[in-house]
């Protein structure tokens, strides 16, 4: 998926949000955005390359809640708030993964690591046992399914 189809499905799900019948302190989408420098420093700090989707989304849109999913932002606006720094320093990281968004059960969707470069797709890690499943192919697709809820 590309960002024009994706900014597209995005507009289309704002304009149908207020026929919704969300809690009056739901907010739908928070905007965390991020800045190139900011990208930059954080992957110096993981030692890590961040996919290019991933990137240009945290740049558009930020990290916070993106309807459906929340999205560790990359720099916390709180020091003591967590975020992509303060989540991915220790065990995920060891274990060959970069954690940026949490599932609410323990678990974690991410992206798999090799050597130093994270893999495009976003996958699900069982806090139980480590093991990881495939989610989507790419970042965007990731957010239409589980932040959007639209089918892909």
């Amino acid at each position: 998926m590309e960002f024009d189809e994706f900014d597209a499905l995005v507009l289309r799900t704002r304009e149908r949000l207020p026929t919704q019948d969300y809690p009056e302190d739901f907010f739908p989408f928070d905007s965390w955005r991020s800045s190139e420098e900011e990208i930059e420093h954080v992957e110096h700090e993981l030692d890590v390359r961040l996919p290019s989707q991933y990137k240009e989304f945290m740049v558009r849109h930020g990290g916070g809640g993106f309807l459906f999913v929340d999205l560790l932002p990359v720099v916390a606006a709180d020091p003591r708030e967590e975020d992509l720094v303060s989540v991915n320093r220790g065990l995920l990281r060891e274990a060959g993964f970069l954690a940026v968004a949490p599932v609410g059960t323990g678990d974690w969707w991410g992206f798999t690591l090799t050597g130093n470069e994270c893999g495009e797709a976003v996958d699900f890690r069982f806090h139980e046992d480590g093991l990881r499943e495939r989610e989507a192919p790419g970042f965007l697709d990731f957010l239409v399914r589980q932040g959007l809820r639209w089918d892909s």
